[in-house]
């Protein structure tokens, strides 16, 4: 293993070091998110499920006091006809403990069951309480109080079971989206930090690789690629060139030595004082350039050569001008590296502002989107107020219809009372007069029976009964004649009661016509603000969700600064190994 790490190029190794680096915290960062977003969103929506139970309650006390299971279940028919809402069990129990109204919805086996709810409404809470016990199943259960009644005591409790499935489902959804693109992020910076090492370091530092093995081999002629660049890769390109040529004049030297023996050979009787001399001279100047060469290969590029000879002068001109140039190379390593390291402590300085900056307004984010959700819910109840209100108004104003409609028959029906009570009264006129003529007649009979004397005593008799009871029927008809006009006038009374009743109500109809209207119009501005709500709200939340993503993102290329500072050291350390020729740092070492 440790072999094959050794035989990758270094271009390779720090992309499988960045590569690592990002895998590790791209898990970590998505778990992280994960989990976040998993309480965040739970803690949102249990806040608004309690809400929710609590308007549950309040909305139920009197159906719930008094028994009528359809009034309770009215509470809560919009969350039992949508399932989007989450609400999968309800239970309404009076303070007997008795089951007043139950649903739950079909499908689900992790709903609590009769004796769970049983146990759950005898702890009888003062508050409302949360069980968790089934989160494992993703459900939530709250039990909630009624309103206390007049004497204090609370008539009973709501027990509502809440799905939590969408909720996990959406974070989880979220942190793979999230895992995706930084997957993607860090896929493209390391091609791109592939492609541009292999381009800029990789692919030259190869080429001048093999051209130096094949110095070393002999190849003295093929001229140094990169010596047009400017930057270190050409600085050592150019070095090694001029190592090239400096070696080239060597061995052209040595040739002229070797060339300059042989002639001393042929004048060795002559000249052989000045053969030792030269060949010691050589001895020297080899002895020299290879001490210069051992304290070169240990790194100390402040070496220089002194005092050749005048037929060695070039070749010491040359050796030391290499050197320097080598050395002038490592110099710049150096302050660039130094400056890297600088600008990229600033630059991770900065993202570690940044990505404070963009965490703080990510949660600002969070809460602004879970106030304007409280908003958004408090409206729609509003306007599905507004609207129960609009029609219990409608159902007034039908109401006052028929009333005015009933009252309109009454007036009728005294009209036809009155009428009535004036055929009533030509009656009794009718019947005062035949008493009348009764009378008379009676009267005139008993003249007559008087006149007849003995035979007409019992005649006499009858008529003058005949005449008390005319007498009776006339007085009797005279009274209810009085009481046929004392009912008139009441009933005509009556009738312009009625009537002003009638105008009332027609009055009340027209003002509870105005008020519908103006209650439709609350509920349809009430529709229009809930829309707007939402949809401010869908605008934050992808506000909110892509400040996460921009804090994701600072936090990796924080950690990119911090790996490439480390890297510039490295660099540095490399560099370090070096002693350069500058008079700041320490003096030049002569060869002498």
């Amino acid at each position: 293993m440790f072999r094959l790490l050794n035989s990758l190029s270094l271009t390779v190794k720090l992309a499988a070091l960045i590569v690592a680096i990002n895998t590790v915290g791209v898990i970590g960062l998505s778990a992280y998110s994960f989990i976040s977003q998993k309480g965040t969103m739970l803690t949102l929506a249990e806040a608004s499920w309690g809400k929710d139970s609590t308007q549950f309650a309040d909305l139920s006390a009197g159906g719930v006091k008094w028994g009528k299971a359809d009034a309770v279940a009215d509470t809560y028919k919009l969350y039992r006809d949508d399932p989007s809402l989450d609400l999968v069990h309800f239970t309404a129990v009076n303070a007997e403990q008795k089951v007043i109204d139950s649903w739950r919805r079909e499908g689900l086996d992790a709903l609590p069951s009769a004796e769970d709810i049983a146990a759950l409404a005898k702890t009888a809470p003062a508050q409302q309480v949360l069980d968790e016990s089934a989160m494992a199943a993703g459900i939530v259960t709250f039990v909630t109080p009624l309103p206390v009644d007049k004497s204090g005591a609370i008539p009973g409790y709501v027990v509502t079971t809440w799905s939590a499935d969408r909720v996990l489902a959406t974070a989880r959804t979220n942190a793979l989206i999230a895992l995706a693109i930084q997957a993607a992020v860090i896929a493209v910076a390391v091609v791109a930090f592939l492609v541009a090492m292999r381009a800029l370091v990789g692919r030259p530092l190869g080429t001048l690789s093999g051209r130096i093995v094949a110095l070393q081999e002999g190849d003295m002629q093929t001229p140094v690629m990169f010596q047009q660049k400017g930057d270190e890769v050409g600085f050592l390109a150019r070095a090694l060139e001029r190592f090239r040529l400096d070696a080239i004049e060597t061995a052209e030297q040595r040739s002229r030595a070797e060339q300059q023996q042989a002639t001393l050979d042929q004048e060795r009787a002559r000249n052989a004082a000045m053969s030792e001399e030269a060949a010691a001279t050589q001895r020297r100047i080899i002895d020299r350039v290879g001490e210069a060469l051992s304290l070169l290969s240990g790194g100390q590029l402040a070496t220089r050569l002194q005092e050749l000879g005048p037929d060695f002068e070039q070749l010491r001109v040359d050796f030391n001008n290499m050197v320097g140039s080598v050395s002038d190379a490592i110099s710049s390593i150096k302050a660039a590296s130094v400056a890297v390291e600088s600008g990229v402590g600033e630059l991770a300085d900065q993202a570690q502002q940044l990505a404070k900056r963009t965490e703080q307004q990510a949660a600002s984010l969070e809460e602004t989107a879970a106030a304007l959700d409280e908003v958004t819910k408090t409206v729609q109840t509003s306007s599905q107020d507004a609207e129960r209100a609009g029609r219990m108004v409608n159902e007034a104003k039908s109401e006052a219809g028929e009333s005015a409609e009933v009252v309109r028959r009454a007036i009728g029906a005294m009209d036809r009372i009155q009428n009535s009570s004036s055929q009533i009264g030509q009656i009794i006129g009718v019947i005062d007069e035949i008493a009348f003529q009764t009378n008379l007649l009676a009267l005139n009979a008993g003249v007559e029976a008087a006149r007849a004397g003995e035979a007409g005593k019992g005649f006499a008799v009858v008529a003058q009964e005949v005449r008390e009871l005319a007498q009776r029927s006339a007085t009797a008809a005279k009274e209810i004649k009085h009481l046929v006009a004392a009912s008139s006038a009441e009933v005509e009374g009556g009738v312009s009661l009625v009537n002003e009743t009638g105008e009332a109500l027609l009055k009340i109809e027209g003002r509870i016509g105005n008020i519908a209207e103006t209650i439709v119009a609350i509920a349809s501005s009430y529709r229009e603000q809930s829309s707007g709500l939402r949809e401010i709200n869908h605008a934050i939340n992808e506000m909110d969700q892509a400040t996460q993503r921009n804090a994701a993102m600072v936090e990796e290329t924080s950690a990119a600064c911090h790996d490439l500072l480390n890297q510039s050291r490295l660099l540095q350390e490399a560099a370090g190994r070096f002693e350069l020729d500058m008079e700041k740092t320490q003096p030049v070492r002569r060869v002498a």
